[in-house]
């Protein structure tokens, strides 16, 4: 089952951005439930496993922007579909072929925003390494958003409890980057002392209960005052996180 966050961009006109690991989404049963689910909205996906025949079936099933970073093979790849009224404001800043990150510029009620969708290396020092190479991307970005699958929990409370909370260099270096850049995991943000994870592994977690919380939204920490979050989804459908600007 997939782990979806979604991310509300407001005040003037609603903007909703649902990031979710898709663990493939080839099948055309899959991408019309998810294509539905996304309709109006800004989607990033990982683990797509689109090769270009695919990306160009996807094109022709959702009315927008697609860009892409397919890796190898039917292995990782990543994605952000914009809508149609916002697809005039996008610029494609970035793409690697490994299919682990995309980036876009875009705009929204007349402000500019970096979004940038990854999905982190399993092995801990490729992982720290990725990072790393972060930072390059959201230097004096005021209004960057990171999401996706990192592969890393940032604290504690989004270790499961039958899985032991590990030393982990790549946090460090994440911890590093959020510092360096005055960004914030929203969710955590808004509930310090929750223990609930900040993205929605929780329908995984239901058939795996060893399941840890690697999935975040890092944003801007100049958007802090306008921030709101919630968590709402029934245990075997996909619970979403939900943060207001």
């Amino acid at each position: 089952m997939a782990s979806k966050l979604i991310l509300v961009l407001c005040p003037l006109l609603m903007l909703q951005l649902i990031s979710f690991n898709a663990c493939g989404l080839r099948t055309e049963v899959k991408r019309a439930d998810v294509l539905k689910e996304g309709r109006g909205k800004i989607m990033c996906l990982q683990e797509t496993k689109w090769d270009e025949g695919l990306v160009e079936k996807v094109q022709k099933e959702w009315k927008g922007g697609i860009y892409t970073s397919n890796g190898t093979g039917t292995a990782r790849g990543v994605a952000i579909l914009v809508p149609e009224q916002l697809k005039e404001t996008v610029k494609l800043i970035y793409k690697e072929k490994a299919g682990r990150i995309i980036i876009i510029d875009f705009q929204h009620n007349n402000e500019n925003y970096r979004l940038i969708n990854i999905h982190c290396p399993n092995i801990e020092g490729e992982r720290k390494d990725f990072v790393r190479g972060l930072n390059k991307w959201v230097t004096n970005k005021t209004n960057c958003l990171i999401v996706g699958d990192f592969n890393i929990c940032l604290t504690r409370l989004d270790s499961a409890k039958n899985n032991t909370y590990k030393n982990d260099t790549s946090r460090t270096e994440l911890n590093k980057l959020m510092e360096r850049n005055n960004l914030i995991d929203i969710w955590r943000n808004l509930n310090p002392f929750k223990l609930q994870y900040s993205s929605t592994w929780y329908s995984q977690a239901v058939s795996h209960p060893g399941t840890n919380q690697a999935r975040h939204c890092l944003a801007s920490e100049v958007r802090r005052d306008r921030a709101h979050s919630g968590w709402r989804g029934r245990k075997r459908q996909r619970p979403s996180l939900t943060a207001l600007f």
